[in-house]
C-alpha cells in the first residue's frame, strides 16, 4: 500500500513538473497584425531644366496608389479614382505599394497617373478596399494642388 501510494505521488509531481515545464516553455503566441491598406497621392507643378524636352517644360502630374501598412497580406485590392479610372492588384504582402520603379524612365510608376502640359487648380480623389474589412479612414483620399501637405 505505502509503495502504491509512493508511485502515485511519484507520477503526479512527475504531470505536474511536464505540465508546469509545457507552459513556461511556451511563450505566447503572437499572432500576425491584419491588414492595413493606406491611400496616397498627390498633385504635383514642375518646370523642366535646361537640357530637357520640351515635353517636360512645364507641366502637371496627379496620382494615387495604396500601400498595405499592415501585418498579414491583403487580397483582391482595388485602388478606384473618382474620375473613372481603377487600379486591381491579386496580392498586396505588407509594406508593398501598388507603385513600382520603372528604371528605363527612372522614375516611379503609379498605378493611376495623369499628366498634361501646364499648371492649372486641380484635384485628385479615391478611395481603396480589399476582400477583408480594415480600418476605412486612411482608405479615402483626397488632393489638391493649392495644398502642400509633407509626405508620409
Amino acid at each position: 500500500m505505502i509503495a502504491t501510494f509512493k508511485r502515485v505521488v511519484i507520477a503526479v509531481f512527475a504531470a505536474v513538473a511536464l505540465a508546469v515545464g509545457m507552459l513556461a516553455g511556451a511563450g505566447q503566441a503572437a499572432a500576425a497584425t491584419p491588414g492595413e491598406l493606406q491611400i496616397r497621392g498627390g498633385v504635383e507643378c514642375h518646370f523642366g531644366n535646361y537640357g530637357q524636352t520640351w515635353d517636360k517644360f512645364w507641366y502637371q502630374y496627379r496620382w494615387m496608389t495604396v500601400v498595405n501598412i499592415g501585418g498579414s497580406t491583403m487580397r483582391d485590392v482595388t485602388l478606384q479614382d473618382t474620375g473613372g479610372a481603377r487600379a486591381f492588384i491579386k496580392e498586396l504582402k505588407p509594406g508593398q505599394s501598388m507603385s513600382r520603379w520603372d528604371a528605363k524612365n527612372n522614375r516611379w510608376a503609379r498605378p493611376i497617373e495623369t499628366r498634361w502640359f501646364g499648371c492649372v487648380p486641380t484635384s485628385i480623389s479615391g478611395y481603396t478596399w480589399g476582400a477583408t474589412i480594415d480600418n476605412l479612414l486612411d482608405n479615402f483620399g483626397y488632393w489638391r494642388s493649392d495644398i502642400q501637405r509633407p509626405g508620409k
